[in-house]
């Protein structure tokens, strides 16, 4: 059942989203109506009965009509409403459109399907929900404590670090009921696949070759070595496949927010996906640490590449705004002459936000722990922001 909570009387709850995407994480049989929103976990013989409704659980369904009627549910108020009540951005207001679906059972159009969390990668953005690196890091230094907030390995993380990739996610029941449910949704339009790192799952090619010819896109951090991206670009040729790739800084930054790949090997990566006749756009991360460097990533693409601005809202203490009043003055002043662009007009109003100590107590915790655990020095960072959050 979809739970009332909290409802702010200014603000309007619906979002085209939830009538038209999906995302999928296949070892979990977790299902995200919307990339968003909190999951509800698959069942089996529910799905086996009725094919099809893979997109039309009776959660997704009550979540619509309370959105219809101009209502608050939980699973949206996990990853947008309960930050846009605190003044907050939230990714439904970033990707905000005039669309508007009145029918609950509305067509799925858009999938996203996570094939595994195996990853090489622990992007301090990132968490074991997601990537078997971070699974390790927390099963090796245990959990970050912070101020109300823990990061920390779930009981499935725990099971599936112990079952190799293919029973846990290709080969599993669920996973063929799921290429069933494509085949069902004739009005599906594309599918974004995801990690983990996709590029590490050993299937994809095959799965690459059943999903048909529906418009995909693959998102991924370029975490994997050059002989195995080489491999899979000369499999792959001449596929309408489009590469998303995770980026939003240059140098110490980057490799501090995307931990585990190096800046060199980054651009050679990008490079060796568009000689290979691949598009490519970049999709950043928005937070305080991005804002240090995003100017100088934003000058080395922007002109070649599509850059889209994911505002971060996971961790209240990594959003832009938690950061010190001489850091927002010089990421104004190193971009204005962007000042009007939409991606930096949208960057400077999530800086209009007040912090709290709480969030940049933990801020300073975080990146501690974080930098400490993998022994990072982090005296790139500009020696006023260290010192405002205790860091130094």
């Amino acid at each position: 059942m979809c739970v009332l909570i909290h409802v702010n009387m200014d603000m309007n709850y619906y979002c085209s989203t939830k009538f038209t995407d999906l995302q999928v994480h296949v070892q979990g049989r977790l299902l995200y109506n919307c990339c968003k929103a909190y999951p509800e976990r698959v069942n089996i013989e529910w799905l086996e009965a009725n094919p099809g409704k893979l997109f039309h659980t009776d959660t997704m369904l009550e979540d619509r009509k309370l959105m219809l009627e101009d209502k608050s549910c939980v699973s949206c108020h996990h990853g947008c409403y309960k930050y846009e009540e605190q003044g907050l951005s939230s990714t439904r207001l970033a990707n905000k459109t005039k669309e508007f679906i009145s029918n609950a059972e509305a067509p799925l159009k858009s999938l996203t399907i996570s094939l595994s969390t195996d990853c090489n990668l622990t992007c301090a953005y990132c968490s074991p929900e997601w990537s078997t690196s971070w699974q390790k890091d927390i099963e090796k230094n245990g959990n970050y404590e912070l101020t109300d907030f823990k990061i920390k390995n779930d009981n499935f993380a725990k099971l599936w670090s112990k079952i190799k990739q293919k029973p846990r996610s290709t080969e599993s029941k669920f996973f063929d009921l799921l290429l069933k449910e494509i085949s069902l949704a004739k009005n599906l339009e594309s599918i974004i696949i995801l990690g983990g790192e996709p590029l590490l799952h050993n299937q994809l090619e095959i799965f690459l070759d059943q999903i048909g010819d529906k418009k995909i896109s693959i998102v991924t951090g370029l975490g994997v070595s050059l002989s195995r991206l080489s491999h899979l670009l000369k499999k792959i040729k001449g596929k309408k496949i489009k590469f998303h790739v995770s980026g939003e800084t240059t140098g110490s930054f980057f490799e501090f927010l995307r931990y585990g790949i190096s800046w060199k090997d980054f651009l050679t990566k990008v490079k060796m996906i568009s000689d290979a006749g691949f598009e490519i756009s970049f999709i950043s991360t928005m937070s305080n640490i991005s804002l240090f460097d995003f100017t100088n990533f934003y000058n080395t693409f922007h002109e070649s590449y599509n850059i889209e601005i994911n505002p971060m809202s996971e961790r209240a203490f990594l959003m832009p705004h938690v950061i010190d009043d001489r850091s927002k003055d010089d990421f104004i002043r190193t971009s204005k002459k962007y000042e009007n662009t939409k991606t930096f007009q949208n960057i400077l109003g999530y800086l209009t936000t007040d912090v709290n100590e709480i969030d940049r107590s933990n801020l300073g915790n975080y990146v501690k722990q974080f930098s400490s655990r993998r022994s990072i020095d982090i005296n790139f960072l500009p020696e006023h922001f260290r010192k405002w959050c205790n860091l130094s």
